[in-house]
């Protein structure tokens, strides 16, 4: 049992920091640009008590979001190795708070977390709305450098007064009674005469040393020894342990760092118990019940995440920062079941409303699963015996309709049978014409495209070569302008026949896509007709891509002249391109100030023959040839709708390796 409850403390430290890796990437890996939101920070100083504070947090997150909090919440660790790194620790909160401008709400969690925030001057912390919780309410000063921690010898103090200065919307603290925990060992063990308490080389270790140090002193009549992890390592704290008297009773602090900073999770309980196993042991914190401590007077932690949750909505949502909330949280006996059988303590009398875990559970209550089961199964055979029944009687009423219904059904399945031939038959002439469709489509663009090259030729001599009147300039200009118009659109439905027959060839070669675009830029700014500002936009003074460097820039003109159609006078084009290495992808982006697209048309533009203004000169065709081309070289093209200042098309290009075949 206690090695399975080592196991599922390692895999929930596993599980935490999983989570908070998520977490941080989820928060800060969305939009890297975009200006700092509002957000509620949480800053643990917890690392070794995992599963406690893993459990508060997604409780307090879940509360928070059920009650209809909306701000984001940001988890930072202190990542606190050693109570030696003490007088860092308050730079280590400034550190984290800075990476954080706009923190509507500062959530701090464990003693050393409040103890760092309480030591910052600036006023500008003391501004911030916060809440504390998972820590005593008494604490300590942290030593100088210049003090050896092992003899220093901490006073307590009340942390609720160093608050006063500081804009606490919230505290959950909790306070140790060792007066109530020493009359409930002595209504144990009657004869108690010495107590030896064991605390830890950590931050709450010392809180505990000496918040004891000064409440023993109430109790004259008990000798003490404190087994203090800042002076002992696990050995030597067992042999000190060895040396207590007979009439002792075991007070359990905390013991997870020893002075070698030795991390231990329930090893140590082991060492100790068999150091000394018939000494009693109880607990001042919880730690040690379930495997180790009789039991304690103890803080009970329950619903702390809950009241952290409402207040964070108060202060943050409804913008309630009046009414700040400084809560001691009650105490309460908690004893453990198995314990007291072991030691004759099973029949005591415990004080009223004391928690008992690791109770036996009774007969039905241990096998509830089983006894549930067994009546079912009885009930399932009686229902089942009914059921038979029913369909004996049924099937006798049936059984005259089961040949009918056998007969259709196999004259159902023969015409099935037929029709499923027929379909493929009609599939595969489909696939014929298709394919015949494709060869005479291409075929003709051939032919049709050869006699309209000479008539582009010969009218493009006509006007630079032989003199001609102005009206005669004009009709051959139409003809050659014309004929191009023409000639482009038996190239495109070329390119759309290949395309979808795979015969289209691409041909790779590594190309300086910069000089590439600024040259399509230039071609473009030659031939517009419109004053349109159209440029390149990029940070990259070169960038190689292994591509086809005609089809890129078929499908980059294609998506430039579009945009020079549909913008005014005045307006604006930019070409960008942004490299994603992590994806291994390049997006280029075309963006203009035209008219837009609707956005329920946007899927339809990439549709062949699909025009949004037919009075606009075109086929159709551009779009659909570039998601074809894009997508044949592993890419995608679609449209930003977030866009609206116009239209912006944005297309994937992969980055690929030569020896990729293509």
């Amino acid at each position: 049992m206690i090695l399975q409850k080592s196991i599922n403390k390692v895999i929930y430290i596993f599980v935490l920091i999983t989570t908070l890796l998520s977490a941080s990437q989820s928060v800060y890996g969305e939009e890297i640009n975009e200006e700092a939101k509002d957000e509620i920070l949480i800053i643990t100083s917890y690392s070794s008590d995992t599963k406690y504070t893993y459990d508060n947090i997604t409780a307090f997150i879940s509360a928070y979001q059920e009650k209809g909090g909306k701000l984001p919440i940001v988890v930072e660790n202190m990542n606190i190795t050693s109570l030696a790194q003490a007088p860092q620790w308050p730079k280590i909160v400034e550190g984290i708070i800075g990476k954080h401008p706009k923190i509507r709400l500062l959530v701090l969690l464990g003693g050393e977390a409040w103890y760092s925030f309480l030591q910052l001057e600036d006023s500008s912390y003391r501004k911030i709305p916060t809440i504390c919780a998972m820590a005593s309410r008494y604490s300590i000063e942290v030593p100088s450098p210049d003090i050896d921690i092992k003899t220093y010898e901490p006073v307590s103090v009340d942390v609720i007064e160093r608050m006063k200065p500081f804009n606490i919307q919230a505290c959950f603290s909790y306070e140790y009674n060792l007066d109530k925990g020493i009359s409930l060992m002595k209504d144990f063990y009657p004869k108690m005469k010495h107590l030896a308490f064991i605390s830890d080389n950590t931050y709450n270790g010392l809180i505990q040393y000496a918040l004891i140090k000064k409440k023993i002193q109430s109790h004259p009549e008990l000798g003490s020894t404190f087994i203090d992890g800042r002076k002992s390592t696990l050995d030597m704290a067992v042999k000190q342990l060895k040396g207590v008297p007979d009439n002792s009773v075991i007070l359990i602090g905390i013991w997870r760092i020893d002075c070698r900073e030795m991390a231990y999770v329930n090893n140590s309980a082991y060492a100790f118990t068999n150091a000394r196993p018939l000494l009693p042991t109880f607990s001042l914190t919880s730690s040690g019940i379930g495997y180790w401590a009789i039991g304690g007077y103890v803080p009970n932690y329950s619903g702390v995440a809950q009241r952290m949750a409402q207040k964070a909505y108060e202060v943050v949502d409804l913008n309630d920062t009046t009414h700040p909330e400084l809560v001691t949280l009650s105490n309460e006996y908690k004893f453990d079941a198995k314990k007291l059988e072991e030691l004759g303590f099973a029949k005591k009398q415990l004080p009223e409303n004391s928690t008992v875990i690791n109770v036996t559970p009774s007969f039905f209550e241990a096998y509830k699963v089983e006894v549930q089961t067994a009546i079912a199964i009885i009930l399932t055979l009686l229902l089942g015996l009914i059921v038979s029944l029913y369909y004996y009687f049924k099937t006798k009423i049936l059984s005259n309709h089961l040949e009918e219904s056998t007969q259709q059904l196999r004259a159902d399945k023969k015409k099935l049978e037929e029709s499923e031939v027929e379909l493929l038959l009609a599939k595969n002439q489909a696939e014929e014409a298709s394919r015949m469709k494709s060869a005479f489509v291409s075929n003709m663009s051939h032919e049709v495209r050869t006699p309209l090259n000479a008539i582009v030729g010969f009218s493009s001599l006509l006007i630079n070569s032989v003199q001609c009147n102005k009206e005669q300039e004009e009709y051959a200009s139409i003809i050659q302008t014309n004929s191009n118009l023409l000639l482009q659109l038996i190239n495109d439905i070329l390119d759309v026949s290949r395309l979808e027959s795979g015969k289209l060839q691409f041909t790779y070669e590594w190309c300086d896509i910069v000089a590439h675009c600024q040259s399509m830029i230039m071609l473009v700014n030659q031939n517009k007709t419109k004053q349109i500002d159209i440029r390149l936009e990029t940070h990259l003074e070169s960038y190689i891509l292994y591509t086809d460097p005609l089809r890129l820039q078929q499908i980059i003109m294609n998506l430039l002249n579009n945009s020079v159609k549909f913008t005014p006078d005045g307006g604006e084009i930019v070409l960008s391109f942004e490299p994603d290495k992590t994806n291994q992808f390049v997006r280029f982006t075309v963006t203009d100030t035209g008219c837009g697209i609707p956005e329920e048309k946007q899927q339809q533009v990439f549709d062949r023959f699909e025009k949004l203004n037919e009075f606009v000169q075109g086929t159709g065709l551009g779009l659909s040839i570039c998601k074809l081309t894009i997508q044949h070289m592993g890419g995608n093209i679609w449209i930003d709708n977030s866009y609206k200042a116009g239209a912006r098309f944005i297309f994937s290009h992969p980055i690929k390796n030569p020896e990729i075949k293509e």
